[in-house]
């Protein structure tokens, strides 16, 4: 299994593209788990296809950003919320040779994947993952929300297991609450605390992890900030 762990989309940065490149072939199939969504901002099934439809705006985000791999949208496997079945999604993403998880609202996807009982499916899958911002956070076996705008208090929230031993904030600028909320996990669990900025990536490889760019360790077990 391989984990690409983003805070943002950008496979045009040419560290991140780099780093990317070699998982992501030309003929790869891309499943896409539009779970994501906040649901104070799409309240009806309407207002969710609206926006999250194939062939609609946030798809036609999804499928520009593949390009620069030679990604072609007939090759992107569109896992919709409201439309398919348990067994239309579990045979889109055994079909796939890349799951996609975007950023969004992590707690709220999680309830999704357990309520569409498609838990159990993604551990299972031996394949690449690639998860922005909260895509990202919810490929760990736990994971914390910082507070922010949409998140006003700290939460420590189950994930789907996929990564272990670590946690990373996604989204780093040095916020005062970023730092609070990584100390706070930190004197709990005595884990390696990494972050990633939007420019920034970690690479788990068959629990190999790399950092890129401005990712980083930012505290190791023994609590030592790393500079």
């Amino acid at each position: 299994m391989v984990n690409i762990l983003l805070s943002l989309r950008l496979f045009n940065h040419p560290v991140v593209y780099k780093a990317v490149k070699p998982y992501v072939k030309e003929n790869d199939k891309i499943a896409v788990l539009t779970y994501s969504f906040f649901k104070m901002f799409c309240e009806t099934k309407e207002s969710y296809e609206a926006y999250y439809e194939q062939d609609g705006p946030y798809f036609e985000k999804i499928a520009t950003s593949f390009e620069v791999f030679g990604i072609d949208r007939k090759q992107i496997l569109w896992i919709d919320y409201y439309k398919d079945s348990k067994e239309e999604a579990i045979k889109k993403l055994n079909e796939a040779d890349i799951i996609y998880l975007p950023g969004g609202a992590p707690d709220e996807m999680m309830q999704r994947i357990i309520e569409k009982d498609l838990l159990d499916t993604l551990k299972s899958l031996d394949k690449t993952f690639i998860g922005v911002s909260a895509g990202t956070m919810i490929q760990f076996k736990d994971y914390y929300i910082a507070p922010d705008k949409e998140y006003p208090s700290f939460s420590e929230e189950k994930g789907l297991g996929l990564v272990d031993g670590f946690y990373a904030e996604v989204h780093f600028r040095r916020r005062n609450k970023q730092k609070k909320a990584i100390k706070k996990v930190w004197k709990k669990y005595h884990k390696d605390m990494y972050v990633i900025p939007d420019d920034g990536c970690i690479i788990v490889d068959d629990h190999k992890l790399t950092t890129y760019h401005t990712a980083r360790k930012y505290y190791n077990q023994k609590g030592k900030i790393k500079r």
